[in-house]
């Protein structure tokens, strides 16, 4: 399921920036990808950023400790783009500052409900997590 972004998408990195960790920390909001290898959420959940993770390698979870490392991680997940060069394709690292505001409203366009069964999720993940800490 796909939603657009709660609001109009900013005209600046910076604003974009911003919109998302603010939708992120409302708890609101969420970041949400499903395919055939698995389901990835990544929220604030009471109070912490998080990535959850369920799929053929496993489970995993990733506590991202302050905004700006949620921020280099949302980055991170925009990655380079592939260009063709001399018919050769090859990855372009530096991206130029309309690349790279279209990228980051791409992620606000992504931003979806963080729902009950979103939630639910999460909490499952977190449990089994701590099931291990358990003796």
């Amino acid at each position: 399921m796909h939603t657009s972004a709660p609001i109009p998408l900013p005209a600046t990195v910076a604003q974009c920036r911003q919109q998302l960790l603010d939708c992120l920390k409302s708890g609101d909001y969420a970041l949400y990808s499903a395919d055939k290898e698995g389901s990835r959420t990544l929220c604030c959940y009471r109070g912490a950023f998080l990535r959850a993770a369920v799929g053929e390698e496993g489970t995993s979870l990733l506590r991202l400790h302050s905004e700006e490392q949620l921020l280099d991680y949302i980055r991170q997940l925009n990655g380079p783009l592939l260009d063709m060069v001399d018919g050769q394709p090859r990855w372009r690292y530096e991206l130029t500052a309309a690349e790279q505001l279209a990228q980051w409203q791409q992620q606000l366009a992504r931003l979806q409900p963080f729902t009950q069964s979103l939630r639910q999720f999460v909490a499952r993940v977190l449990a089994e997590f701590a099931a291990l800490a358990t003796p």
